[in-house]
């Protein structure tokens, strides 16, 4: 998995397939359907657009448009990296049925099977990977679905945004190296409970979590600030020790609000002797996706560590391949 984690800057810099004719699409409303490794890439995108344009954007994980989702007759993006995920396709299926306009992101698969039978747009991305090893691909792939202007501003930022991650990986003294194993240590057999305070922070939060989940399977679980000092903030007052022995949290920090920096520092003072906490400090350019793939790079790169000093295989799905298999009986 580490070779995949390194590769992180040049799957950003990777040219892509689209169908024949590609051209930007136009849309006041998307919404965007994908699970796991592929719907995070339409976090991606939403937070683009969110930052960027007007556009109203929706990211729906789970089968089928709600009624007042295909009442508002959106552009509906469908993301599967393996193009056969269930959800996925109820939900474009759905759309088919709702005849509403769509397209697709995939590497192969049933949904490219639909695109191509409905002569609907998509970006292919080369096959062979598992989702979450593809993330700097499908992020690549979701900057074709923005508006023309903000399309070719952020092509041009995963070129940068790639060139920089390679940079970072080729020198194996660099420091993200270090700060990732020290990470990884300090998790060890805890709970990793991650904290964020920014839209951008929040989705590598999520990302931080499941590669946890998925290479070192490992728990761990997210909150939001400051969202979590209306509730979990009182979690850990009961059973002091057990929090101390059992659980880690990492505060994940960037360009966050003035309040928001007060509430992490205060977070730290009010909880810090009932749960030993990380923080890590994002950097800030002027460049979207390199702050993201920062902070993701460090996320992999401890995921990946933790696995390795758990002896834990980070290819083994089995549990989800089973679940699969049940669930089509």
């Amino acid at each position: 998995m580490l070779e995949h984690v390194l590769n992180l800057g040049n799957q950003l810099k990777t040219d892509l397939d689209t169908s024949e004719g590609f051209t930007s699409v136009d849309y006041e409303k998307i919404v965007i359907v994908g699970m796991g490794g592929s719907g995070v890439a339409g976090d991606v995108l939403k937070l683009i657009l969110n930052q960027y344009t007007n556009i109203d954007v929706e990211v729906r994980k789970t089968y089928n448009l709600t009624k007042t989702q295909i009442a508002a007759r959106p552009f509906c993006l469908f993301i599967s990296y393996s193009g056969n995920t269930e959800e996925t396709i109820s939900a474009a299926k759905n759309a088919i049925d709702e005849n509403l306009e769509w397209a697709a992101i995939s590497s192969g698969g049933e949904l490219l099977d639909l695109a191509t039978k409905h002569n609907k747009k998509f970006v292919k991305v080369p096959d062979g990977l598992q989702p979450r090893a593809a993330f700097g691909l499908m992020t690549r792939a979701v900057v074709n679905y923005l508006p023309n202007q903000t399309k070719k501003i952020f092509i041009d930022a995963c070129e940068e945004a790639g060139n920089y991650l390679n940079n970072l990986t080729e020198d194996a003294s660099n420091e993200v190296f270090e700060i990732s194993k020290d990470i990884a240590n300090q998790i060890g057999a805890k709970t990793a409970v991650i904290y964020a305070g920014s839209d951008l922070t929040y989705l590598v939060a999520q990302r931080w979590k499941t590669q946890i989940n998925e290479n070192s399977k490992s728990k761990a679980y997210v909150g939001f600030m400051p969202e979590v000092h209306h509730n979990e903030i009182l979690s850990w007052e009961a059973d002091h020790e057990g929090s101390k022995n059992n659980f880690i949290l990492i505060l994940l920090r960037g360009d966050d609000h003035e309040k928001i920096d007060n509430r992490f520092e205060f977070t730290k003072e009010l909880i810090g002797s009932k749960v030993d906490t990380i923080d890590v400090r994002n950097i800030s350019s002027d460049n979207l996706i390199i702050d993201l793939f920062h902070l993701v790079l460090i996320g992999d790169l401890v995921s990946v560590d933790l696995a390795n000093q758990l002896d834990i295989d980070p290819f083994d799905i089995k549990a989800i391949e089973n679940l699969k298999k049940k669930l089509k009986g």
